[in-house]
């Protein structure tokens, strides 16, 4: 089994970032029980854009999470509040310091 993380950088609508934030957080929380999510966090920077990383056990963390109840639940909220679609890409870890790969 290998390790699995995702990145990426969302871009929301003018004016929405303080109620981007409140539901990225929402996100957090639904995801702080689930197996497999060692590190889960998003990261405002700049104007509208906010970035993501995650770091999961393994593929069947990330595909589960992604299909849970919680995870379609915040999209909903989510969804309205871009401006574009998100952009991200999944990676296997090589080398890192902070947590294991």
């Amino acid at each position: 089994m290998s390790k699995v993380s995702m990145s990426g950088t969302i871009v929301c609508q003018d004016g929405m970032g303080d109620e981007m934030e409140k539901v990225l957080a929402e996100m957090v929380d639904a995801a702080r029980e689930e197996p497999g999510i060692e590190i889960y966090s998003y990261h405002r920077g700049e104007g509208n854009e906010f970035s993501f990383f995650a770091l999961m056990t393994d593929q069947e963390s990330m595909q589960k999470h992604g299909q849970s109840a919680a995870m379609q639940a915040a999209m909903l909220a989510f969804g309205p509040l871009m401006a574009e679609p998100p952009k991200m890409s999944m990676a296997r870890p090589i080398a890192a310091i902070g947590f294991d790969v």
